[in-house]
């Protein structure tokens, strides 16, 4: 009941409502008013709005964008190729041995010569042909190589800054080239 008696006040308010408009002095100065703000409105967004519609129009066509999205997915795969494989190019240069050029050797070139010789003998001496080392040991052997040569560095200073240590050592030397014949 009560719900029935809400509907009945609901619908005589609405009908009150729709039969009693509002009176508007000079219509047609609204009405032109309001036609002329919205012309106004849709001549500045209609620049704005034909511009980017001008521009981004193909987007909407299906096939662009499979297109589009087909060489975005190319792009990406030669992008993730070329990083993998300037990744290997640097792991394969990071594991080669550099020797720089200003290292110079304490041996003159006859001895390196007599030393390489020798190597090249002891090789066909070994009855597999072959000598082989580990990957381990060869990268100690490097790594005590490029030791002595930081200790040998610091060796050399140390004498060059030192006269009296210098002609100590080369008076040394000198007397055990006395006592050894070269052979």
């Amino acid at each position: 009941m009560k719900m029935r008696e809400e509907n009945d006040r609901y619908k005589k308010i609405t009908e009150i409502l729709r039969n009693s408009r509002p009176e508007i002095k000079r219509p047609e100065e609204v009405e032109n008013e309001v036609i002329r703000r919205i012309q106004r409105e849709s001549h500045k967004t209609g620049r704005v709005s034909e511009f980017i519609e001008s521009l981004f129009g193909w987007v909407y066509i299906g096939w662009v964008r499979r297109s589009l999205v087909g060489v975005a997915a190319v792009i990406i795969a030669v992008f993730v190729y070329q990083q993998t494989f300037i990744f290997r190019q640097v792991k394969s240069i990071s594991r080669q041995v550099v020797i720089s050029g200003n290292q110079r050797s304490s041996a003159p070139s006859a001895v390196l010569d007599k030393k390489l010789m020798f190597y090249k003998m002891s090789v066909r001496l070994t009855p597999e042909g072959d000598i082989s080392i580990s990957g381990r040991q060869l990268e100690e052997f490097l790594e005590s190589y490029n030791d002595l040569q930081l200790k040998y560095k610091d060796l050399q200073r140390l004498i060059e800054e030192d006269p009296e240590l210098k002609d100590y050592i080369e008076n040394k030397l000198s007397q055990e080239k006395k006592y050894k014949p070269d052979i």
